[in-house]
Formats: C-alpha cells, sequence, structure tokens
C-alpha cells in the first residue's frame, strides 16, 4: 500500500492561521517639561495615551526614554533619577527599572490587568525626574511610552493584535 507523505502534514482546508496585526492606534505625548532647567532640578511630568481601536487597552508598564548626545551610550541615566504615582498603589514609588541605554521604567503590580482605557479615552500617569549634580548636561531628549499592554476584546477575553505607536518627542536644556 502506497504512503502519502504530505498527507500528514496538510492543514484542514477549514482552518484559518492569522498573525499578529495593527488594529489601531497608540497615541503618546507628555506635558510639563521646561525648556531647561538646572542640575538639581525635579521634572514633574504627566504622562499622557490614548488609543483607537476595537478593543480595551490595558497596559502593564510605562516608561520614559531619555537621552542626550553628550552622554556615552551605557551612562545616559548617570546622575537621574526617577519616581512615579502608582495608581493602583495610590503612592509614590521609585522607578521599576532603570535602563543604562536611557530608560526609565515604571510597572503596574500584577499580571492581570488593573488599569483598562477604552478607545478614544485618555490615561495618564505622573512622574518625576531628577537630575542630580553628575547628571550630563546639554541637551536631553524626551519620549514617553506605554512599554507594555495588553488588548483586550469586549468580552474582555485577550486579543493578541497590536496597536501603531504615535509617540511625541520633547526636548530641554540641562544647565550647570
Amino acid at each position: 500500500m502506497p504512503i502519502n507523505e504530505g498527507a500528514a502534514s496538510a492543514a484542514p482546508s477549514d482552518m484559518h492561521v492569522s498573525t499578529p496585526h495593527q488594529i489601531g492606534t497608540l497615541k503618546e505625548w507628555a506635558s510639563g517639561i521646561p525648556k531647561s532647567l538646572h542640575r538639581g532640578g525635579t521634572i514633574d511630568l504627566t504622562m499622557s495615551y490614548t488609543q483607537k481601536s476595537r478593543d480595551v487597552l490595558a497596559p502593564g508598564s510605562f516608561a520614559l526614554s531619555l537621552w542626550n548626545f553628550a552622554a556615552p551610550g551605557e551612562k545616559q541615566l548617570r546622575g537621574i533619577s526617577g519616581t512615579w504615582w502608582n495608581p493602583v498603589h495610590r503612592r509614590w514609588e521609585k522607578a521599576s527599572y532603570y535602563d543604562s541605554n536611557g530608560l526609565i521604567g515604571f510597572d503596574l503590580p500584577g499580571s492581570s490587568p488593573t488599569i483598562k482605557v477604552a478607545s478614544g479615552k485618555v490615561g495618564h500617569i505622573y512622574v518625576r525626574v531628577t537630575f542630580g549634580k553628575t547628571a550630563y548636561t546639554g541637551t536631553w531628549h524626551f519620549e514617553p511610552m506605554v512599554d507594555s499592554y495588553q488588548l483586550l476584546t469586549s468580552k474582555g477575553t485577550y486579543d493578541p493584535n497590536f496597536l501603531g505607536d504615535d509617540r511625541s518627542r520633547y526636548t530641554s536644556t540641562l544647565r550647570p
């Protein structure tokens, strides 16, 4: 009896396999960034975000990307510290992590969604960034972002698709 070698690997004709794709947009911006400040100064920023899609956005973490072309790549955050108002714990907390290339991260607690933002609604987080005496002077670039998220359908189930990013960027000059 002949063996049909292709039959074992063939998918049923009614099976539909889909790869994740963009289903909307995520816009991120900030306010409170001054044109300039001195070492030792603190910036109080409001990081805002909104999304347009068929789903609900459930952020898992936020981040503020900071870079200064005068600073060495692995030392972008020398002398810089960040805190944030954790909306779940309802208190000011230290940043969750610092990436030496210039990312300050703020993680929401737990693995299940704690904040949900419907399409067209605006969410905010509040961040304080202090530029200490050893921070590099010159032009600093700021980029606020929702660093990780889940999309939830109207039934509350996970949607594996994603949103396209539309992030605003800002600059401020740090003086001695």
